[in-house]
């Protein structure tokens, strides 16, 4: 049985790394060409700090967004980790409705243990307008909404 859980996982593992590098840049809404009339693409760098294990928090995913000069701002309280956890990881997808984030965890062991963290996360390169904000834990969502950059 565990070696076709193991087997299967690698399947979709290789599945992914075949389709990411699929993958078309992205680019702005109003693209500038470069000399030889290619389109620039537009990266958005994602930056990620996090806090140590809290104690006496609530249930509940508490989500805060702030947007300035196409900076995204993200805070997120009573973040559920692996008392293990090495690092968190962060991996933003922006195309022009949709912003998705997926927060990873970077285990050295696992335990029988979770705790709660704050997560602070920035996406530069945010044109304003209107986003549904999908964010992800390991590929799971866990918090989806409409947001305003402005």
């Amino acid at each position: 049985m565990k070696k076709l859980v193991l087997i299967s996982i690698l399947v979709v593992a290789m599945g992914v790394i075949a389709f990411s590098g699929c993958e078309k840049p992205e680019t702005i809404e109003n693209p500038s060409t470069n000399p030889q009339g290619s389109i620039a693409p537009v990266t958005h760098n994602t930056t990620l700090s996090y806090t140590g294990c809290h104690s006496g928090q609530r249930d509940g995913y508490i989500v805060s967004t702030s947007y300035d000069n196409g900076v995204l701002l993200l805070s997120i309280e009573n973040f559920y980790i692996d008392c293990g956890m090495d690092s968190l990881s962060a991996f933003s997808e922006v195309d022009s409705q949709t912003i998705d984030v997926n927060i990873r965890e970077i285990l050295e062991t696992t335990t029988n243990c979770a705790c709660q963290i704050g997560v602070n996360c920035s996406i530069d390169n945010i044109n304003a307008g209107r986003y549904e904000l999908i964010l992800r834990e390991d590929s799971f969502v866990f918090y989806q909404e409409e947001i305003t950059c402005e």
